[in-house]
């Protein structure tokens, strides 16, 4: 028999300081080697405008699975060895990489975890991909209201004692589904509900989209140290890789590594980009090298901004003070929560005039706030923009009130008359949003960003969602929906009247 030769990486022990995928990657684009393969730029062999823009180094890393480089479907060294650094530097016990974002790692961790029929306790403000992962696997979901935070207009996390009560109600649940952190960054607590959860049986799965950089502040809990069975992390939000390239992490034995993997191989390319396999190998390697004292440095740049921003007394920022003194939940400061509604403005205005007078770019707006993330590629100068622009507008655009708006949480969760499964596969029609109080719904009403739902299919249509509708609709335009006639909405057909 013939034996099989070792790779550099089986030689050696490998560190955090190593990021072996990476560096095979970097290898291969630095070599002589003549591509006959796909895909067919040929390694950025044509001097195009594209080639100019984005580099000629970044096509060449642009490569297929071979060799030297592995497969993500079945990883045996390189990519193997890049998710085994991962886990550990999350203190997870597997590591799959992800090319199509954190909504592939929500449809996994749902399809891995619930059979069609069982029951997937959520909170109401989910992201649409576990929406859209109910409809995948046909599971039938309750839903828990999270804490409505008044004074900002926002929601914060599922609490502990709310959780406890879906398990006492739901004692056939098969998994819970939790956000943490949620989008303005409030954190339950998790370790808790992990607890409870597991003593009822339940699985524990976490969108943590927004928390890629949890493990590496001071004095806070990530959902994998807090005991959750599956966690998604979306590395390219806080983590520093590229866009689309995710984490899922999976801890404990409760559910197999081997489901996961076969999950994730068939929701994924198996043509998956190296581009971004490669820049979660890199990003893992900076965080856990230099993470923790990068975010060291940037807490007390944050700080500073915080007082800077709220001095002039029209704006206030959310922060732990208020979460832990409120609802009992802990805050991440990098996520910058600023109600604006003093100047007598919305979020939606200030977003707007943010970026086109002064060319920032916030990341998302709600009726009374502003939200920017920071990471560690923030600087003193960067944030300074943010404070002086927020200033100015303060200073020039004041009018005087301070806004207040019916509409800015959903305070109810509409009746479920069918499963978002059945909803999707019934026949549908699109009727005005005026006359769709009543029907039941057959697509995802969401705002976005970030990507919360008014009303899912399924769903009964009620006069508070079509209130909803509109005022987001006239306050930003942000309603997403599947059909293509403004101000309609598809409904099953024949759906019961009220």
């Amino acid at each position: 028999m013939t034996a099989v030769k070792e790779t550099a990486a089986e030689r050696r022990i490998l560190t955090q300081a190593d990021a072996p995928l990476f560096e095979a990657l970097v290898n291969y684009a630095e070599s002589a080697a003549v591509p006959f393969d796909v895909p067919g730029h040929k390694m950025g062999a044509s001097d195009t405008p594209f080639r100019q823009a984005i580099g000629a180094s970044a096509l060449k890393m642009d490569v297929n699975s071979m060799a030297e480089l592995d497969l993500l479907s079945h990883p045996k060294s390189v990519i193997k060895d890049a998710q085994n650094l991962a886990a550990k530097s999350f203190g997870a016990d597997h590591a799959f990489f992800l090319v199509n974002g954190t909504t592939t790692g929500i449809h996994a961790m749902i399809l891995a975890a619930c059979r069609p029929g069982e029951t997937l306790i959520v909170p109401r403000n989910c992201h649409k991909s576990v929406i859209d992962g109910m409809i995948l696997s046909g599971v039938s979901p309750v839903f828990m209201l999270p804490e409505v935070d008044e004074q900002f207009g926002i929601s914060h996390g599922i609490s502990a004692s709310t959780a406890v009560e879906a398990l006492r109600r739901n004692p056939t649940a098969k998994a819970m589904l939790l956000t943490y952190p949620t989008y303005f960054g409030s954190m339950t607590d998790l370790t808790e509900i992990c607890r409870l959860a597991h003593e009822a049986g339940v699985l524990v799965l976490v969108d943590a989209a927004h928390g890629a950089h949890l493990h590496m502040m001071d004095g806070v809990t990530d959902a994998v140290a807090a005991g959750a069975d599956l966690v998604t992390v979306s590395m390219h939000k806080t983590g520093g890789s590229l866009t689309q390239s995710s984490l899922l992490l999976l801890k404990g034995s409760r559910i197999s590594s081997e489901k996961v993997r076969k999950v994730t191989g068939m929701l994924q390319s198996t043509s998956a980009s190296y581009l971004l396999m490669s820049s979660l190998d890199a990003a893992r390697r900076e965080l856990a090298l230099h993470g923790r004292t990068a975010f060291r440095r940037l807490r007390p740049i944050a700080e500073a901004a915080v007082r800077s921003i709220e001095a002039g007394g029209t704006y206030e920022v959310l922060e732990e003070s208020h979460t832990v003194g409120r609802f009992g939940q802990s805050h991440d400061w990098t996520k910058l929560v600023i109600r604006v509604n003093g100047l007598g403005m919305s979020g939606f205005e200030v977003y707007s005039l943010l970026k086109q007078r002064y060319g920032i770019q916030m990341e998302l707006a709600e009726g009374y706030v502003v939200m920017a993330v920071l990471t560690p590629a923030d600087t003193e100068q960067s944030i300074g923009r943010l404070v002086d622009a927020l200033l100015d507008i303060e200073r020039t655009e004041t009018t005087g009130y301070v806004l207040h708006s019916s509409w800015t949480v959903a305070g109810t969760v509409p009746e479920l008359a069918m499963t978002p499964r059945e909803a999707f596969y019934g026949e549908h029609e699109t009727v005005p949003m005026e006359e769709a109080a009543g029907r039941i719904a057959a697509d995802t009403l969401m705002i976005y960003p970030p990507g919360i739902p008014l009303v899912l299919p399924g769903e009964r249509m009620t006069d508070e969602v079509i209130q909803q509708y509109k005022y987001y609709e006239q306050a930003a335009g942000a309603v997403l929906s599947g059909t293509k006639q403004p101000g309609s909405v598809t409904v099953v057909k024949g759906g019961t009247e009220r």
